[in-house]
């Protein structure tokens, strides 16, 4: 069998201690709760290995493709002027140069087949920047016979800037599917409906449930599945820069992998595949490398009505946090009523100059318009925040309410923990006591 060789590639690597999962948030109660985790890939990857090597039974990933560039995060100060002017924070920087990424790659491509269950499938979505190297390397990990198939999402129609390019016009990525073992445990087969009225070349109605999905998507008016990047009214589009489609992820959840099945994605981005599992009925780990892909991931599950529990987690320690994020500060006010009932009201919150442009800052008339949502801990006791209230802007640019109330059920002083997440994907967190007679 071929291989690829890079530079490094024989180098051997110092052993390194498994890192420690640090639960940050728990959020609703009861059962195995699903994990969205804060951390690098290769990290989170060898921390998870301790519980569920053998356990995952679909991965799908979108992992940087080496392009040379820095994405974007698009974001906007709600309750700002009309027209008022976007808000661009670095989600993440994809510059490894080819070397270093195929090494990289090496790595977490090995960790990936470790925690596959036998007969797991494993789906890598890549540009052509690297998906050809990228096939030779899973080679190498699964053997030739755990690929499985190639598949190419074509993304949708050309117009404007893009079709002015010079030579062939790029309009696909490409899918990579493998299975451990050689073989997938499940597939099941999706088909595309036959059109109204469609009968068969004899005049008969058609017996099956619809044309055979091919390893071309997108390619038909029959198969519809562009891109959210290019329709601009798309309701899914939350902002962060290679988000994809919720059809596109479902598609795969749903023909490699059974309800309760565990559903794994190391590079989560906008949290597409954490909410399809979810919606799907999978059980379902999450994690990346970027606060912003954190920040939107959970945003987007906590607009969910049925929800099932889910924890936060890192693999980072404290002093591992941007320094921006440190100096944004919450003030809180309580008031303790009778009968065990307590009022809480955010006071304040000031956000660092540094984190928003001046542009973006003349917006903002009042403070309350950083805060995105925000949560509370009514008997906060150390370690994980219990978030059991969760209040949320009414729609993308609604009023948010400031005060909450809650009622004990027993006399005795309480700590209680607030956590503010603001518009630019930071975080704030107070306390304070309350005494119930």
């Amino acid at each position: 069998m071929a291989e690829l060789v890079w530079r490094g590639k024989r180098r051997r690597t110092p052993a390194t201690r498994a890192v420690r999962l640090r639960t940050d948030e728990i959020h609703g109660s009861g059962g195995d709760p699903n994990r969205l985790v804060h951390g690098d890939a290769s990290e989170v990857l060898r921390a998870l290995a301790e519980t569920l090597t053998g356990q995952v039974s679909l991965i799908y990933i979108d992992p940087p493709f080496d392009t040379g560039h820095s994405f974007d995060f698009q974001t906007a100060v709600p309750g700002a002027a009309t027209g008022s002017p976007r808000i661009a924070i670095e989600a993440y920087r994809d510059d490894r140069g080819l070397d270093a990424w195929l090494a990289w790659f090496f790595g977490v491509a090995g960790q990936l087949r470790d925690l596959l269950a036998a007969g797991g499938s494993l789906y890598v979505h890549l540009d052509a920047h690297v998906a050809h190297y990228a096939k030779v390397v899973l080679d190498e990990i699964f053997g030739l016979d755990g690929f499985q198939r190639e598949i190419v999402w074509r993304i949708g129609w050309i117009s404007g800037f893009k079709s002015r390019v010079r030579g062939w016009i790029r309009n696909h990525d490409t899918l990579l599917f493998y299975a451990k073992g050689g073989r997938p445990s499940v597939f099941h087969k999706e088909y595309v409906p036959y059109p109204k009225g469609y009968v068969r070349r004899d005049g008969a109605a058609p017996r099956g449930p619809g044309y055979p999905i091919e390893d071309v998507w997108n390619a038909s008016r029959l198969d519809p599945m562009d891109s959210i990047q290019i329709v601009s009214f798309s309701r899914e589009k939350v902002g962060y820069p290679t988000q994809k489609n919720e059809a596109l992820v479902a598609r795969i959840v749903r023909a490699s992998s059974r309800p309760g099945d565990l559903v794994l994605d190391c590079f989560a981005g906008s949290g597409t595949t954490a909410v399809v599992a979810e919606k799907l009925g999978r059980r379902w780990v999450a994690s990346d490398s970027s606060p912003i892909s954190i920040h939107v991931t959970r945003k987007r599950l906590l607009s969910r009505v049925a929800l099932k529990p889910f924890i936060a987690q890192s693999a980072r320690s404290r002093h591992d946090l941007d320094p921006a994020a440190t100096r944004r500060v919450l003030r809180v006010r309580s008031k303790v009523h009778a009968k065990g009932r307590v009022r809480l009201a955010i006071a304040s919150l000031r956000v660092p100059e540094l984190a928003a442009s001046a542009p973006a800052r003349s917006q903002v008339a009042h403070w309350a318009q950083w805060i995105d949502a925000w949560c509370v801990d009514w008997d906060y006791r150390r370690g994980p925040m219990n978030a059991i209230s969760y209040v949320r802007r009414k729609g993308a640019s609604g009023a948010i309410d400031l005060v909450i109330a809650h009622t004990y059920a027993k006399p005795g002083t309480y700590v209680v923990l607030v956590k503010v997440f603001d518009v630019l994907g930071g975080q704030a967190t107070t306390t304070v006591e309350v005494t119930i007679e």
